[in-house]
């Protein structure tokens, strides 16, 4: 090779080109089955300038387990938002998708009983609620690390702190939000019950009309956690698990759910199992109402020809719920480095920004710490026909209760509603 006698090595650039190898080895290696050295430890995270990791990340693959139950959503993914993490980072997006971030975590929990700690198929998921304090308890994830991903600081203290009433601690990290609405059609419901007992009402007086997701679809639990809220005070809620509280509250909501059950679609002798379904039946008309965490989600559904242009949403007077969807490393990643470069990607403002403009998300980050033009940006985005305002969301968010509450209740159902 012929020598080149300009730019001569130097004490520093022997050492900037030694760690350069040192980290391009280490990238290289990055692949399924490879060997388990490449694994960062939260240690070596914490002590990392944030350049490095993007070296280590770049050339390798990523993959997302992610809810997959919204075709639109799924499209965004695996479309632009991989074409953006190609392009910028050189990393490769493979959605891993599932049904419920459960199966992610009971996969996990088999794993490490199993003694796999390396070499996981996934490598970052989409999880939240009872699913993380589940994975934070049988420790299947990686951390702590996020308070040190780079774009965190864009996020409220309220959204850093705990999930469900579980202490992140670190082991998630916030990126997006969301709220619960019912969508209904104005061309048949000219004015929807905008409480829990005027929809009871609303219920009987019109019988094979509404319905609601079964659980354990997240969907399905949210609406039922209302019940429970309505009936013990919500802001009882936020202290931690009260058996007394839960005893009475839940006893209220099991009643409600059992009185309005033989008005409902076929009786109640059925629920949709996924908001895929509810969507079929809300759009061939065989139900009024149907429901999400995604507020946005009538506006979408207009817009690809689903829903009739009547359609709209609303929310209780008394509020409806609304959280933080988290991001997690499982303790087995076999791509740390990527893992950490993609959530920090999805955590900025600018795919933030895309992403709201895309799915009608809601925009999660605090606006007083954009840039002007950023903030510009966010302020400009149209909303959707069937979307109600950000003010109007704020005004009527009711905060989740603690997880325990969630599995409870989710228990109770199935075995006091499900099979009565």
């Amino acid at each position: 090779m012929e020598k080149k006698e300009a730019n001569p090595m130097t004490r520093k650039g022997l050492l900037l080109t030694l760690l350069s190898l040192s980290l391009f080895t280490s990238a290289s290696c990055n692949k399924p089955g490879a060997d388990t050295k490449l694994a960062l430890t939260p240690e070596q995270f914490a002590a990392a300038r944030w350049e490095e990791i993007l070296e280590r990340a770049r050339g390798t693959t990523v993959n997302y387990g992610m809810w997959a139950g919204d075709e639109g959503r799924n499209r965004y993914f695996q479309g632009a938002v991989a074409d953006t993490l190609r392009q910028k980072y050189g990393i490769t997006l493979k959605v891993v998708p599932n049904s419920d971030p459960a199966e992610v975590v009971n996969k996990l929990v088999n794993e490490k009983g199993a003694g796999k700690a390396s070499g996981g198929s996934i490598d970052f998921v989409w999880i939240n609620g009872g699913n993380f304090r589940t994975a934070k308890q049988a420790g299947v994830l990686w951390g702590p690390f996020a308070e040190k991903i780079p774009n965190i600081r864009y996020y409220d203290d309220e959204a850093r702190q705990r999930d469900f009433g579980t202490p992140i601690e670190g082991y998630e990290a916030p990126w997006q939000k969301a709220h619960f609405v019912f969508a209904y059609d104005t061309a048949r419901v000219p004015e929807p019950p905008r409480s829990i007992e005027k929809l009871r009402e609303w219920i009987k007086a019109h019988p094979g009309r509404f319905t609601y997701i079964a659980p354990p679809d997240f969907t399905g639990r949210v609406f039922i956690r209302h019940l429970l809220l309505h009936f013990g005070g919500t802001q009882n809620f936020q202290t931690g698990f009260d058996e007394q509280l839960y005893q009475k509250a839940s006893a209220a909501a099991l009643e409600y759910l059992n009185d309005i059950k033989p008005y409902l679609w076929r009786k109640g002798e059925t629920y949709p199992p996924s908001l895929k379904e509810a969507d079929r039946l809300f759009a061939n008309n065989e139900i009024d109402f149907t429901m999400s965490y995604g507020p946005s989600f009538a506006s979408e559904r207009i817009a690809r020809g689903e829903y009739p242009p009547t359609a709209r949403t609303f929310v209780f007077d008394e509020g409806t719920i609304g959280n933080c969807s988290f991001l997690a490393i499982p303790f087995n990643a076999s791509n740390v480095a990527g893992a950490l470069v993609v959530i920090n990607h999805l955590m900025s403002p600018t795919h933030a920004i895309d992403q709201e403009k895309a799915l009608g998300t809601l925009f999660p980050m605090r606006l007083d710490r954009l840039s002007p033009e950023e903030r510009a940006a966010v302020e400009a985005i149209p909303l959707g026909p069937a979307t109600l305002s950000n003010e109007e969301l704020a005004k009527h968010r009711l905060p989740e209760p603690d997880a325990l509450y969630d599995e409870r209740l989710k228990d109770d159902w199935m075995e006091k509603v499900l099979r009565k």
